[in-house]
């Protein structure tokens, strides 16, 4: 028999506890993350401003490069396109790009003899620096990636993947007259 004023509660709720110590240990915890957080992005940025160190390389024939490694080549600019080149010498012929650094100017003159060190992907040379027969060096080095760089944080400038990055495409320029343009579409 049950009694009508004793009835059945439920067990009286249990609170959450936190020691002095288990407090103390996780917000130790949140500071030394944010803070190896911090260090690297901190150490990544003080590395863009620090001098880039030049390879001393003694270059070697063409047809001896390796894929991935660091390469020197030296022989004659047989072809320019743009920004890349195709340098020449006894043992072969190899593609050489000087990247974004190397656009917009002539870096090179068909026929001249120049000096290229950097690394060999895929069969094509991406100079780090280059030197001329009369002495002059240029530094070209790997493409900046911090913001507003060819590949920074909005992706690559062309290829998969871009159109995206950039949203769409601009409508065509008409030749419309100014009396007669039609208002512009509601956003």
């Amino acid at each position: 028999m049950t009694d009508a004023g004793n009835t059945a509660l439920p067990p009286p709720r249990r609170r959450l506890r936190l020691s002095r110590g288990g407090l103390a240990t996780g917000a130790l915890a949140v500071v030394l993350i944010a803070g190896a957080a911090l260090g690297a992005g901190g150490t990544r940025l003080a590395q863009n401003w620090q001098p880039r160190s030049v390879m001393l390389l003694q270059p070697a024939p063409i047809d001896k490069m390796a894929e991935q490694t660091p390469v020197a080549i030296r022989g004659d600019v047989a072809e320019v396109f743009g920004n890349k080149f195709v340098l020449q010498d006894g043992s072969g012929r190899a593609l050489v790009d000087t990247g974004p650094r190397g656009e917009d100017r002539m870096v090179v003159a068909k026929g001249e003899t120049v000096t290229v060190q950097g690394r060999l992907d895929r069969g094509v040379v991406h100079a780090d620096v280059l030197a001329h027969s009369d002495g002059r060096n240029e530094a070209f080095g790997p493409p900046d990636r911090g913001p507003g760089g060819p590949r920074g944080p909005k992706g690559p400038k062309d290829g998969p993947g871009a159109r995206a990055d950039r949203g769409p495409p601009a409508p065509p320029d008409r030749d419309i007259p100014d009396g007669d343009a039609p208002p512009p579409p509601p956003r």
